[in-house]
């Protein structure tokens, strides 16, 4: 792969600069620029089209394909993937590239800097790490008082995970502040990647109990994903502008499969293995079919949804989630308490493997029609964040790694309507709010400096 050296501007670069007598950036320290070394063209992968056509849908592919051996192992009554079902992903995955290239098409590719007041953006880390470990407490506190369940889980007792579950500290609107750990963590990312900025011990505290937290709430509440969106948070950025082109580089997300696998095998061994080590020879055949199974479920809970009641258009209940869960919104969209899709696993699969696929999720919701322009516009949302992204606007970098995150697992769930998604997006646009961002072209930015050098 082709490679550019670094920009001139560094990663350590803070220069003294004012932008606009209308709007100077006040601060004691000198403001922080992001432009850090950039290897251009970014690394492959994390281009939406490459990622969705070489990455996500051959993963589907196969998943699709074996679970015509696998259903029957989880619950299914039959397997539900026929042509028509299948012809319908791959509808759903043409719009949502269609809407990818609408959306990076509608900003410009441009070699631009972003400049940050320092002790602004302090002051919002700081504000950010203390709501994320509030809400953490209240979310685990509970756990102190019900120990006892937490040595269940770790002497392997099979329905411990299932009663800390419904133990946690859960209040609706309150501990949905958690998320805002993946906008702290990649804020963080973002300025120390990209501008150098060194972090006080404060933030790296914040940062350490943040990560800790939130592995705790991993392994207590089973929500994996919560790990891979911290891990996607930390590392997306410095992969993508700090990471020379290497072979290791262009083959990362195929390494970072092997590396989910690991960290499910890990969990698993805790969550699951206690109750089925009598059904299987191994670990190691329980652990692998059953991290296929998460996959081909998926695929095949969508599949028999539409077949049997997706057709009927039924009240949106799966892509609407993240409505249904805001304030003053949730009376108009509620949804009932038996859904179609627990029906479906309650009747023809298992409550345990209960993804719906993220390729079908919208034509469960809607007619046909209204869901493949879903579909289009989630392709839109995902080629309007990339592209600020590339472009280094402040926004792109801390809400890319989540959208980058839920195109990748389109295979299992929609999570870019998700409600545990809501929260990131609310709180990037806050901080970028909050930090009031300037953006100037590389070029004007370099005869700025250049200027007030010489001054």
């Amino acid at each position: 792969m082709s490679s550019r050296p670094p920009n001139p501007l560094s990663a350590t670069t803070t220069l003294p600069v004012t932008i606009g007598r209308s709007a100077p950036l006040r601060s004691h320290r000198s403001p922080l620029v992001l432009a850090g070394p950039v290897y251009s063209p970014l690394v492959w992968w994390l281009q939406p089209f490459r990622a969705i056509a070489f990455i996500v849908l051959p993963i589907f592919c196969f998943a699709a394909y074996l679970n015509q051996y696998n259903y029957g192992a989880f619950g299914s009554v039959r397997d539900f993937v026929t042509r028509e079902t299948f012809a319908l992903a791959m509808f759903s995955a043409a719009m949502l590239l269609l809407g990818t290239a609408i959306g990076m098409l509608s900003i410009r590719r441009n070699d631009e800097v972003t400049i940050i007041d320092e002790d602004r953006v302090t002051r919002v880390l700081v504000w950010l790490g203390w709501i994320t470990i509030a809400a953490y407490v209240l979310l685990l506190g509970t756990l102190i008082v019900r120990y006892d369940l937490v040595l269940a889980l770790l002497r392997g007792n099979p329905a411990a995970p299932s009663e800390l579950r419904l133990v946690l500290g859960r209040i609706p609107g309150v501990t949905s502040f958690i998320q805002f750990g993946f906008v702290y963590l990649a804020l963080l990312s973002a300025l120390v990647t990209m501008s150098g900025f060194r972090i006080s011990s404060r933030m790296r505290t914040m940062a350490l109990t943040i990560i800790v937290l939130t592995f705790l709430r991993s392994l207590f509440a089973s929500e994996r994903l919560a790990l891979l969106e911290i891990l996607a948070a930390i590392f997306l950025i410095p992969v993508a502008y700090r990471w020379r082109p290497s072979a290791l580089r262009t083959l990362a997300p195929f390494l970072g499969i092997g590396a989910v696998f690991i960290a499910f095998a890990a969990g698993e061994y805790l969550r699951s293995w206690q109750y089925y080590r009598n059904l299987y020879a191994s670990y190691y055949d329980f652990i692998t079919q059953r991290f296929a199974g998460y996959f081909s479920t998926s695929i095949n809970n969508g599949s028999g949804a539409y077949l049997l009641f997706g057709k009927s258009h039924p009240v949106p209940q799966i892509t609407t989630g993240w409505i249904s869960k805001f304030p003053g919104l949730g009376r108009l969209f509620a949804t009932p308490s038996e859904t179609m899709l627990d029906h479906y696993l309650a009747t023809y699969g298992s409550p345990e493997f209960n993804n719906p696929g993220g390729f079908y999720a919208a034509y469960l919701d809607y007619n046909f029609t209204v869901a493949s322009g879903f579909m289009i516009a989630v392709g839109v949302l995902i080629g309007l964040v990339y592209r600020s992204f590339e472009n280094k606007s402040l926004i792109g970098l801390i809400l890319y790694p989540a959208v980058f995150l839920g195109m990748t697992d389109l295979i299992r769930i929609m999570y870019l309507t998700d409600t545990r998604t809501l929260p990131i997006f609310l709180g990037s646009v806050a901080v970028v709010y909050a930090v009031r961002p300037k953006r100037l072209s590389r070029e004007r930015f370099l005869k700025m400096t250049a200027g007030d050098a010489r001054q």
